[in-house]
């Protein structure tokens, strides 16, 4: 997987910012891909090429999961949904073609076709503290806390799942394309407020919730960047479970997920992240660095409108709480979410 580029990051929209604090936001998520997953052998192909427990997964059921390397790195993060006839991938970070493509090359002579839902399907997210109740009140349904629900709407089906995004936590919605406007002011009459962007991220960020796409990736295990619960070290033969074994058998790992906060001496931050990548190229633009050592990776990087720059890292265990630090060309202090 790619190493997404370190945005100069925009400040969150006042008003969606109060309305995720206090009520509920919808969002669309166009980096939310969708692939549907058909055949006899659909389950136990897709159990020997994920990192967590298909099989053990009851129709009905949703499960956070990753795609591995043959090193243990995450390729891609998704969202499995078990249907009674097939199988619905939701891939984060504009991943679904490539996750598409890997599949495909690993299909031998298993009854399994894989459809990418691209221009089909769209995903939008509800998120806030009154996210459930906007939900009951638009569609009549309570998402399960476990699990999806399948919602009837107009002539098709919407599946609603529990999804933290935020701080708050809420729900997304995969829903027809040609749908997708009529449910955004669906869930906006039963009392959402349109929302951005960085409002969300922004408050991931606050949660500490990873994202294989940003937090993980080359050279990073998924128990570094936080996503034990993407995975399964039990489940028997996939591909990277070889190392996932390992990393259970050790019992430990060697960098952890942690919160930065970033100082604000320059204001031109995207003019710090090019002078590093001057210096240093472009992989060397994401190091977290204590003097000249490199102790960390940044992920996520996001302006808070309480916390300031702050952003998600992977980052040495040993290091004490009051390390200095640089990150962006910026001292960074350690926050663990």
């Amino acid at each position: 997987m790619e190493i997404l580029p370190l945005p100069d990051p925009s400040a969150p929209d006042p008003a969606a910012w109060t309305a995720l604090e206090a009520g509920a936001i919808v969002v669309e998520l166009p980096s939310v891909g969708s692939l549907r997953i058909t055949g006899d052998d659909r389950i136990a192909f897709l159990h020997g090429q994920l990192a967590h427990d298909v099989r053990s997964l009851p129709v009905g059921g949703a499960l956070r999961t990753l795609q591995l390397n043959v090193k243990g790195h995450a390729l891609a993060e998704m969202t499995l949904h078990r249907r009674e006839q097939d199988v619905h991938l939701a891939v984060e970070d504009g991943a679904a073609a490539e996750v598409a493509r890997r599949l495909h090359d690993h299909v031998v002579f298993d009854q399994v076709t894989i459809e990418d839902l691209g221009g089909v399907l769209r995903t939008v997210t509800l998120q806030g503290p009154s996210a459930l109740a906007v939900v009951q009140r638009a569609f009549d349904v309570a998402p399960p806390a476990s699990g999806f629900a399948p919602v009837a709407f107009d002539d098709a089906t919407l599946l609603v799942v529990r999804s933290r995004r935020s701080v708050p936590g809420g729900v997304d919605v995969h829903v027809l394309a040609r749908q997708a406007d009529a449910v955004v002011r669906r869930l906006v009459d039963a009392g959402a407020a349109i929302g951005d962007v960085a409002s969300l991220e922004a408050s991931r960020v606050e949660a500490g919730v990873p994202r294989a796409g940003r937090e993980a990736g080359p050279g990073v295990l998924p128990q570094e960047a936080g996503l034990h619960d993407a995975i399964s070290t039990r489940k028997g033969c996939y591909l990277g479970q070889e190392t996932m074994a390992r990393i259970e058998a050790r019992a430990q790992v060697r960098r952890g997920l942690a919160r930065l906060t970033l100082g604000e001496e320059r204001a031109d931050l995207a003019a710090d992240l090019e002078h590093d990548r001057a210096q240093r190229g472009d992989a060397a633009a994401s190091d977290v660095r204590a003097g000249d050592r490199v102790v960390g990776r940044l992920g996520t990087l996001v302006r808070h409108p309480r916390l300031g720059l702050v952003a998600l890292a992977v980052v040495r265990s040993g290091l004490e709480p009051d390390a200095t630090l640089v990150a962006a060309g910026r001292p960074a202090a350690i926050v663990r979410p």
